[in-house]
Order: C-alpha cells, then sequence, then structure tokens
C-alpha cells in the first residue's frame, strides 16, 4: 500500500460531453419559431470534476469516455489547458493518444433551459461497451492516488453488460479498493437503474455515495414505490457508508459513516439576481466533497462539516453561470467566494427526534416542488 505522503493525486472517471446551451428567456414556443442564445461548452460528470479540480490547484487523472473526434480532441485540448503545465507526470496522461477510448464517439447533449426549467436531451450513438476494456491500461498509468470519484458512467445501463464485473463502476471500486484513501461515487441514471438489490453488495466498499433527493429515491425504490427519506438513511446506515444527499435549491444533508446519529445539513443560499444555471451544480458539490476530504483514510465529524461547507461554495459558485464546468474559479476566487458565504451559512447538526422531523419536512417539501 502507498505511503499517505505519496498519496496526492485524484483519479476521475466518467462521462464527457460536449454541450449545446439554448438560453431562453421565456417558455419555448414548440412548433414555432423562438429566438434563443446558443452556446457551445463542455459537460459530463468527469469532465466537470475534472477541470474545476484542476482549476482549483488539484493533481488529477481524467479517465474519461471521449473518442477521438473533433468534440474529444476539444475536451481533451480544455482539460490539458486546465492542468498545471510543470506536471509532466499529468500532462503526459492527457496527452497520451490512449486518453481517447478506441471506436467510441463523444457524446453530445443539448440543454435547453426556459427561465428556471432546465430539459436535457443526450445523445449516445456508443452501441457497445468498449469503455470497461479501455479503463485496464489507464489505470495502470496512474500513480500516488489519494482519491477516486466514480461519476455516471454511460456504458454502464442494464442490458448494456451480460455481468457485473463487466461494470466499469464495479472494476474501479475493486482496484481501488486497497490504493485510495477515499472512494466517493456520484452515480448517474445508468448506475441507478441496476437498483439497490443489485449495488447491497458494492456500495459498502465506497466511502462516500452522493445523489439528489430524486436520484436516491430511485435507487432505493422497493417495487415501484419510493421510501421515505427515513427508510432510506436507515438503509445506508445498514450499508454503514457515508452519504451525501443534494435537495437541489433547498442544500444538501449528509450522514457520516460511524456518526449516524447525527445529520449535517448545509442550508441553501439565495443567489438572488446571480442565479443563472444550477446545470451541474451537484457535480461541482462532489468536486468540492473530494478536494476538501482528499486522502483521508478517516473522516471525522468536524472533517465532514467542513467539506460540507465547502462544497456548498463549489455548487452555489457553478450557478453564477451557464454549463456544467463553465468559468471554473481558481484557488484565490473559490476560497473568496466561500469566505464570503459561509460565515452566514454555517453546516447545521441535527440530532434525536429533529432529524426525523427535518426527514418528514423535506418529503413534503420535495413532492410539492416536484407537483
Amino acid at each position: 500500500m502507498q505511503s499517505e505522503s505519496k498519496r496526492d493525486t485524484i483519479v476521475v472517471i466518467g462521462g464527457a460531453n460536449l454541450e449545446y446551451i439554448i438560453k431562453s428567456d421565456r417558455p419555448i414556443e414548440y412548433g414555432g419559431k423562438n429566438s434563443v442564445e446558443i452556446e457551445e461548452l463542455y459537460g459530463g460528470s468527469g469532465v466537470n470534476y475534472t477541470l474545476r479540480l484542476l482549476h482549483a490547484g488539484a493533481r488529477v487523472y481524467p479517465i474519461l469516455l471521449a473518442g477521438d473526434d473533433h468534440a474529444g480532441n476539444q475536451i481533451r485540448d480544455a482539460i490539458l489547458s486546465a492542468s498545471a503545465a510543470d506536471d509532466p507526470d499529468i500532462c503526459a496522461f492527457i496527452e497520451s493518444p490512449d486518453f481517447f477510448v478506441p471506436h467510441a464517439v463523444t457524446p453530445r447533449s443539448t440543454i435547453i433551459i426556459e427561465g428556471s426549467r432546465r430539459t436535457i436531451l443526450t445523445q449516445d450513438r456508443n452501441r457497445h461497451n468498449r469503455f470497461r476494456s479501455h479503463l485496464p491500461r489507464r489505470i495502470d498509468r496512474t500513480e500516488g492516488v489519494g482519491s477516486l470519484i466514480i461519476g455516471h458512467i454511460h456504458s454502464d445501463k442494464p442490458g448494456h453488460n451480460e455481468h457485473a464485473e463487466d461494470l466499469s463502476t464495479i472494476f474501479a471500486i475493486e482496484r481501488f479498493r486497497d490504493q485510495a484513501a477515499l472512494i466517493y461515487a456520484n452515480f448517474g441514471a445508468s448506475q441507478i437503474a441496476h437498483g439497490y438489490d443489485f449495488w447491497r453488495a458494492y456500495l459498502p466498499a465506497i466511502d462516500i455515495l452522493q445523489l439528489n433527493i430524486n436520484e436516491i429515491k430511485r435507487l432505493f425504490a422497493e417495487e415501484g414505490q419510493s421510501p421515505s427519506l427515513e427508510k432510506i438513511v436507515s438503509m445506508l446506515r445498514d450499508l454503514d457508508i457515508s452519504a451525501i444527499i443534494t435537495l437541489d435549491k433547498f442544500g444538501a444533508i449528509g450522514i457520516l459513516r460511524g456518526h449516524h446519529e447525527t445529520l449535517f445539513m448545509a442550508r441553501p443560499v439565495d443567489l438572488g439576481a446571480r442565479f443563472v444555471d444550477s446545470t451541474g451544480a451537484g457535480d461541482a458539490f462532489c468536486a468540492g466533497m473530494v478536494s476538501a476530504l482528499h486522502g483521508k483514510a478517516h473522516i471525522t465529524p468536524d472533517d465532514f462539516k467542513e467539506a460540507m461547507n465547502l462544497a456548498r461554495s463549489w455548487a452555489v459558485y457553478a450557478c453564477m453561470s451557464y454549463g456544467g464546468a463553465n468559468r471554473c474559479p481558481d484557488t484565490e476566487t473559490i476560497a473568496a467566494f466561500h469566505e464570503s458565504i459561509s460565515r452566514e451559512h454555517e453546516v447545521l447538526l441535527y440530532s434525536g427526534e429533529r432529524i426525523r422531523d427535518i426527514f418528514s419536512l423535506i418529503d413534503i417539501t420535495m413532492e410539492l416542488h416536484e407537483s
């Protein structure tokens, strides 16, 4: 096992998309002609984590589902541009021809923003799971890994793989279980679709699972019925893992392994007129958590609280621009922004009966919000 002092690198495994952002300040008139703004950006969970962490000064090995095409080359150039020029190992990893998945096509997404509403349309022309066979040789080139982030891996969808070991997510967890001090998973729709019964055997091997409230209700659904938040947290406690549940504009809650009697709650921050788009805010929260907890083999309640406090600042900052990884702040910028909002929005800790009341309130609020 590598020494703590050498665990200075983060491995990111996830998606890479070219994103077309269509912006309208009023509802789209479908079937009619609309005047909109269109912007081309980069996105996908892996790209979002990678660019935010690199801009904040972290060392990152990105392993992404990107093809050697126009979109894939644009994404690689953006990542290389964000990397420190004096870090030859990271630059060589990104510049390598192996950065691209052989015969893969970089997916594209169109995000339609109508005021506060978002509609996401995705196109993935990859019909075969080429990412899984690509992973081993890329992972073999990594070293000094202190943290692993697993994001949405499109090729892990049900029906795409015959056996559990064919899933890139499971392969990555098993490869890094004894290498990385921290394994952080932020699943997407393809992984969630397998359901809780499938993942129950593998989730205990990760340290922190992050999902938004709707995603976690889908993952833990029983016979098509979404369980209450109290039931979900009880199941997470049985798995003995830490978890973050993001609540969109209502903040986030967290539970920490070994301290499940305490609920950590990151209160929302109202940006007012500065709010632009929440696309990628959850990915920014994930990157912020890992930046704070990177390489920690043991996480204390104080560590977890401060990480959530910082992660909220990363997520809120992301809401001030369009796209998942647009205008990523550098270390000084995010530190100043964090200082400006954290004093009035400290992460709160709850215990006992108050937790049950909070769960009930969140369930009711989310039901009203959806309706």
